[in-house]
């Protein structure tokens, strides 16, 4: 079949009529003589059986009781075998028709069932096409494609395939532009952020419309300043109660030094104190020139030194 055969659209077969039209006045129904079966007769007998439920066989015997029962069985048995007889009478005419109905039916249910599964043979090719046609546009951003919105029509057999791939290069495209905007809009949000927005963060924005993309990015921009502003407060909070507590810390330990060196000098003290001797130097006098005598007196006063004046 040429390429041209192919895009023509082929006409269907007409199908017969096949009409089936219930008409009851074309079936005689069957009646039955009274002095076959005789309905009031008979009524009246099976009364009399059903009069046997009431009756007290405390004073019978087992073998009437069972005699009783084998008798009503027999009756039954005539019963059915008198219907029996009857529906195979009254069937016999009916019964070629049915057969011949019920093969109708299943033959041309086979035809639907044949024509069903052409159909859809006829949709999965169409719907393998389909999905070659998304895999080879979106071959480049294969994670792009959960994105894809699905037409319906294009399972239609009358959508032909250069449609198909007209409206999924289409949306491809768009994606595409959203792609680009959002990154734009990113640039804009980050300008002053310390801590940006990743396109990740944003790319499932791509199915919104452009002014919803913006207003997200604009409102999660704000929520991060507020959130590096709040880290911002604690962190300046917290380093300066760290300086605080160093400054603390660093002023008890300089008093704790002090009072250590005050301590070390006290004991240093009292333990020289304990251990120093007077030292005398004994210088003889007598003899000395009035000079000399006079030259050592200044000494002593000017230094305030003590004296002990002793006879030998």
């Amino acid at each position: 079949m040429t390429e041209e055969n192919k895009n023509e659209v082929m006409a269907l077969p007409e199908l017969p009529k096949m009409e089936f039209t219930f008409d009851n006045s074309k079936i005689t129904p069957a009646k039955i003589d009274k002095s076959m079966f005789d309905f009031e007769k008979t009524e009246k007998e099976v009364q009399k059986i059903e009069e046997l439920k009431n009756l007290n066989f405390d004073d019978f015997e087992l073998k009437d009781i069972k005699e009783l029962r084998e008798e009503v069985a027999r009756k039954k048995s005539d019963a059915e075998s008198f219907k029996k007889d009857l529906m195979d009478y009254l069937n016999q005419d009916t019964k070629e028709i049915n057969q011949k109905l019920i093969g109708f039916i299943s033959r041309v249910e086979e035809v639907r069932k044949y024509l069903h599964n052409i159909e859809k043979e006829m949709d999965n090719v169409k719907r393998e096409k389909i999905k070659n046609i998304k895999e080879f546009i979106f071959k480049d951003r294969p994670d792009y494609l959960i994105y894809l919105i699905d037409n319906k029509k294009w399972e239609n057999k009358t959508f032909k395939e250069h449609q198909i791939e007209a409206e999924i290069q289409d949306q491809y495209n768009e994606l595409l532009k959203k792609e680009e905007f959002i990154k734009s809009e990113l640039e804009k949000a980050n300008a002053d952020l310390e801590f940006v927005i990743t396109f990740e963060e944003a790319k499932y924005l791509i199915k919104e419309d452009y002014p919803v993309i913006s207003n997200k990015i604009t409102e999660k921009r704000n929520d991060r300043k507020d959130t590096e502003e709040n880290l911002r407060k604690k962190a300046e909070e917290q380093a300066k109660k760290e300086a605080e507590e160093k400054i603390k810390k660093e002023q008890e330990e300089q008093k704790k030094q002090e009072q250590e060196n005050k301590d070390n000098t006290i004991q240093k003290t009292d333990k020289n104190t304990d251990q120093v001797r007077d030292t005398y130097i004994a210088i003889k006098v007598s003899g000395l020139s009035e000079e000399a005598t006079n030259d050592l007196l200044k000494v002593i006063k000017k230094h305030n030194l003590k004296y002990i004046k002793e006879m030998r």
